[in-house]
């Protein structure tokens, strides 16, 4: 338990940004992690401690996902005990200065309102794209609090460090240093590593001090990376306080730990007269059909159970049930689809089907089933496999009283 050392403490988790480096369709705040989403890991560590009054999680400004970031809030809140409304979502602005600016004033509104001090509340501001936080940083945030104005979360560099010569003339000002210089990099000097510190998140401050000092950022037209540098430039001395590896902030794909899951998947269906052949969207020339409730393409079906499996999400049986006369005579590619976006913002590593037939033969049918494939999922080609095997005039299938199929499937994601 922290020491109680305002009569009201807050924190503002900046969650604005649109996350583009990613390369995702999504932004990477809703990125799956942890059992969760980045957001909704990062809101969480502020959610649970007791002593933390109220979380304000600042969105775009285009309000986009005002109605995602409610259904993440809202989960927060039952998982973690707090009181409806005590996690708000507050719009942001176009840069991440002004989504602070926007947060912490909303901070102030309502500390004013409910009659607390502002000089004496404390505001912790966090990047939702730092979702390791821990309790532990929160709280050496808070109690660092006890004897300076500002803290910054930050480590000691653990690289060893080097700064390119800005002051030749082809370092061009105005210029990101990447684009202004050719590699390799010559002139460059070594500064000492113990002198150099990573800055992190959260950064803490009195509520009335950080809200003035983004008001003169403003009317000096001053641009800052963190909130310690606004800080800074009101006059404030920020105290450094350790952070952890384990607070990274996710920039690009390569920072999002992925794990590849693999699913099984098994179906039947009876041949009878009457009833089309169908396998991998795929119609195929037979006096025999597949029987069942939709078009029973049961190598489909299979495929299908296989991604379900993989990410952990049931069976087929669970989500089309044959007693759903919506399902009734259902195209399984379709069916598919709808299982490509169960799966959510995972990369489908490869998928592998065995159809098991005495007859007909499926050989001149595979290339197409496999550009079916490909196109529902979205993937290339390459990354599906079809093929067919008879089991020699044994069983069921070898007595021509039905198919078979199995399949695998392989997929990627942060779960």
């Amino acid at each position: 338990m922290v020491e109680k050392i305002s009569n009201w403490i807050c924190a503002v988790i900046v969650a604005a940004g649109q996350g583009t480096r990613m390369g995702m369709d999504v932004p990477k705040q809703l990125f799956p992690y942890d059992g969760s989403t980045v957001l909704g890991t990062a809101i969480n560590a502020f959610a649970f401690p007791d002593y933390i009054d109220k979380i304000y999680v600042v969105s775009p400004q285009d309000g986009s996902l005002d109605e995602i970031y409610e259904e993440i809030t809202a989960v927060c809140e039952k998982l973690t005990g707090r009181p409806s409304g005590s996690i708000a979502i507050v719009r942001g602005g176009e840069t991440r200065e002004d989504s602070v600016r926007e947060g912490i004033e909303a901070a102030m509104r309502d500390a004013l309102s409910a009659g607390k001090d502002a000089d004496d509340a404390i505001v912790l501001i966090h990047d939702a794209a730092r979702p390791g936080i821990s309790e532990e940083i929160i709280r050496r945030n808070i109690e660092s609090m006890k004897d300076h104005r500002a803290v910054c979360t930050a480590l000691p560099s653990s690289d060893s460090i080097r700064m390119a010569n800005c002051k030749k003339p082809e370092y061009i000002d105005g210029l990101p240093l990447k684009q202004s210089i050719t590699y390799p990099i010559m002139d460059t000097n070594v500064v000492r590593r113990e002198l150099v510190y990573r800055t992190q998140t959260p950064q803490t401050f009195r509520l009335s001090d950080i809200v003035k000092a983004h008001e003169l950022a403003v009317r000096d037209g001053y641009i800052a990376t963190d909130d310690a540098m606004v800080a800074e430039h009101a006059g404030i001395k920020v105290a450094l306080v350790e952070g952890s590896t384990a607070n990274y902030k996710i920039t690009t794909r390569e920072d999002i730990h992925m794990a590849v899951r693999t699913g099984i998947g098994y179906d039947v269906h009876r041949l009878v007269p009457g009833r089309p052949l169908i396998l991998c969207g795929t119609p195929i020339p037979s006096k025999l059909g597949l029987d069942g409730h939709s078009d029973a393409d049961v190598a489909t079906h299979a495929l299908m159970d296989a991604l379900l499996g993989a990410a952990g999400l049931g069976d087929i049986g669970r989500h089309f049930p044959d007693t759903d006369e919506k399902y009734k005579g259902a195209d399984s590619m379709k069916l598919l689809a709808e299982v490509r976006g169960m799966l959510g913002n995972v990369r489908i590593v490869n998928a592998d089907v065995v159809i098991i037939a005495q007859a007909p033969k499926l050989a001149p049918y595979m290339e197409q089933m496999r550009q079916n494939i490909a196109s529902t999922l979205g993937i290339l080609e390459n990354a599906v496999n079809v093929k067919a095997t008879t089991e020699e005039g044994l069983g069921f299938t070898g007595r021509g009283e039905g198919i078979a199929a199995m399949a695998t499937a392989a997929i990627e994601g942060s779960f």
